[in-house]
C-alpha cells in the first residue's frame, strides 16, 4: 500500500527482490548488526585511560544515545536499491545488534536488563516500516521532504544542547544532521525545503512530549 501511495515521489532501482538476494541481504546485515552489538557493549566496559581507552569511551557514549541509530538507519535505507531492500536491512541489522548487545551482558556479567530489550525491541519492530518510508527522503515533492526532515530535525534537536556543553555524542548528532542534509536531497531547492522543515520538526520535539511517549526511559 505504501508503495502506490509513494509511488511517484521515487522509482526503484531493481526488479523485485529473489529470494537469494534476500537472503543475502538478511545474513550480510544480521551479522553488521551482531558487530555492533558487540562493539557497543564492550565498550561500556573499557576504562576511559590511555588512547584507547579514550576512544572506546567516545564510542560508548555515541552508541548509547538515539542519534547513532537514527543515522545510520536512514543512510541505510535511503540507499538501498528499493523499499522492500531497506525494510529487510534496518530490521535484521537492529536485530542482529540487539541480541549481541543483550546476550554479551547476560552471558558476561549475569544481567538482563529486560525493560530497555522490551523497549529497545519495540523500536526494532517497528522499523521495518520505518525504513520502508525513509527509502523515499531521497525522492521529490513535498512528502519527501517531510520524510527526509524527520531524522534531520530529530538529530538537530538531540545535540542541541552543544552550543552549551560539549559532548562527542552531542557533537555526532550535529554532524550527522549537517551530512543528512547534505546527501539526501536531490536538488538545492529540495535542500531549502529539508532545511527549512528540519528546523521546525526539531522544535516541534524540542517544546513537546512526544520523544518521551516514543522513547521514554531509553
Amino acid at each position: 500500500m505504501l508503495k502506490y501511495l509513494f509511488k511517484n515521489i521515487r522509482t526503484d532501482e531493481q526488479p523485485k527482490c529473489t529470494g537469494k538476494q534476500i537472503a543475502t541481504q538478511i545474513c550480510i546485515f544480521f551479522s553488521i548488526g551482531i558487530l555492533l552489538g558487540i562493539i557497543a557493549k564492550y565498550s561500556d566496559n573499557v576504562p576511559s585511560n590511555g588512547s584507547m581507552g579514550v576512544l572506546f569511551h567516545s564510542i560508548s557514549i555515541i552508541t548509547t544515545r538515539l542519534g547513532v541509530w537514527v543515522f545510520w538507519a536512514t543512510i541505510i535505507s535511503a540507499w538501498s536499491k528499493n523499499p522492500k531492500i531497506a525494510s529487510i536491512r534496518v530490521f535484521t541489522l537492529f536485530i542482529g545488534m540487539l541480541l549481541a548487545y543483550y546476550i554479551y551482558s547476560t552471558v558476561l556479567f549475569g544481567f538482563f536488563p529486560t525493560y530497555y530489550f522490551l523497549r529497545w525491541g519495540g523500536i526494532a519492530v517497528f522499523s521495518p516500516l520505518l525504513a520502508y518510508m525513509m527509502w523515499f527522503s531521497r525522492g521529490k515533492g513535498w512528502i519527501a521532504v517531510f520524510i527526509a526532515s524527520l531524522p534531520i530535525g530529530l538529530l538537530l534537536e538531540q545535540g542541541y544542547d552543544l552550543f552549551y556543553v560539549f559532548s562527542v555524542g552531542l557533537l555526532f548528532d550535529i554532524i550527522g544532521a549537517i551530512l543528512l542534509l547534505i546527501l539526501l536531497p536531490n536538488s538545492k531547492v529540495q535542500c531549502a525545503k529539508i532545511t527549512i522543515m528540519a528546523i521546525l520538526i526539531a522544535l516541534i520535539i524540542r517544546n513537546s512530549n512526544i520523544l518521551s511517549y516514543i522513547i521514554g526511559g531509553l
